[in-house]
């Protein structure tokens, strides 16, 4: 049996502000057994998460700066404004998560299932192919062109990034980021507009 210890759980925005305390095996085990307390803007940089089950969390705002949250269970998770730099996501389950307006830079999505998750105004995608892929599949399928699907295809079968798409196809990778940005995802049509500019 693993030693408790106390844990706290402060806010992101005022340190003394404690959100949880009590006596837990892990920061882990502190997050699921209180998943239904109000941890918006939690201060959680680093932390191991790891396969952790926190189906309806409320961590909006919550500074997850790097931390390990592959293979979580984070399902119909308030995520809203999170920030998610740096962090493993890889296997997550999202599913219904609300990650309006969540920080993504360098979040690592790969594998994570993003179904029914709220995408909108998440920032600094740009670089996530499993983000790019979900957008896409939401789209009604007559909206991308043959040639476009075919470009689509190098994304998700050969991971190709956006900057090898726009070298070797220029004229579909534009068109499909102007389709992307109509659909309310526009990071990928400013970033060409940047790189042209």
């Amino acid at each position: 049996m693993d030693k408790k210890e106390r844990i706290k759980i402060l806010s992101r925005w005022d340190n003394k502000k404690v959100l949880v305390s009590g006596k837990y095996t892990s920061i882990k085990d502190c997050l699921e057994k209180n998943s239904g307390a109000d941890l918006s803007g939690a201060y959680l940089r680093g932390a191991d998460l790891g396969g952790a089950d926190l189906g309806g969390a409320y961590l909006g705002g919550a500074d997850l700066r790097g931390a390990d949250l592959s293979g979580a269970y984070l399902g119909g998770a308030d995520l809203r404004g999170a920030y998610l730099s740096g962090a493993d996501l890889g296997g997550a389950d999202l599913r219904g998560a609300d990650l309006s307006g969540a920080y993504l830079g360098g979040a690592d999505l790969r594998g994570a299932d993003l179904r029914g998750a709220d995408l909108r105004g998440a920032e600094h995608y740009y670089g996530s192919h499993d983000f790019a892929i979900e957008i896409i599949r939401r789209q009604k399928v007559k909206i991308f062109i043959q040639k476009e699907w075919a470009v689509i295809g190098q994304i998700v079968i050969h991971r190709f990034c956006w900057d090898t798409i726009l070298k070797k196809y220029k004229k579909e990778g534009i068109s499909i980021a102007k389709k992307l940005a109509k659909a309310g995802f526009d990071e990928y049509l400013k970033r060409i507009k940047e790189r042209e500019g």
